[in-house]
């Protein structure tokens, strides 16, 4: 009588393999997506700066001023006038003020104007660029 031998699916051995270049790759991929999150979030940080100039000098084409802020530099204190001022039902400039991606308060932005001009400023996450970074409306 012939012997039968069932030679179908994959040993121990080659499932092993597998999972090894399989882990591999997911690890390398995850480092590869931990890298790029942070920069994604600066360029959100960018573009909630961008939209908060504009409506900005939408308020200033209405009242021929920016809001006015205290002090000279810009601070926490005035970006929550502003957030006030343009979030108000009489204003519809912003529906609601962009917050920092990561809303853990370690990257806040911060308003000053005396009225006429005014600056905004917001630290990044890239390691290489530590310096805050600054957007001016005139």
């Amino acid at each position: 009588m012939a012997k039968i031998t069932n030679n179908k699916g994959f040993s121990l051995t080659e499932i092993m393999v597998a999972a090894s270049i399989i882990g591999s790759v997911a690890s390398l991929a995850g480092a590869k997506l931990n890298d790029a999150l942070p920069l994604a979030r600066d360029a959100q940080r960018q573009a909630n700066v961008h939209q908060v100039q504009t409506a900005l000098n939408l308020y200033y084409n209405d009242h021929e001023q920016y809001p006015v802020s205290a002090g000279s530099e810009p601070t926490a204190e005035g970006w929550q006038l502003i957030k006030k001022i343009l979030e108000s039902e009489d204003n519809t400039y912003v529906p609601e003020m962009p917050q920092d991606p990561l809303n853990t308060g370690q990257y806040i932005f911060k308003y000053w104007s005396d009225g006429q001009k005014f600056k905004i400023t917001y630290d990044t996450e890239d390691p290489l660029d530590r310096s805050p970074q600054v957007a001016w409306g005139l």
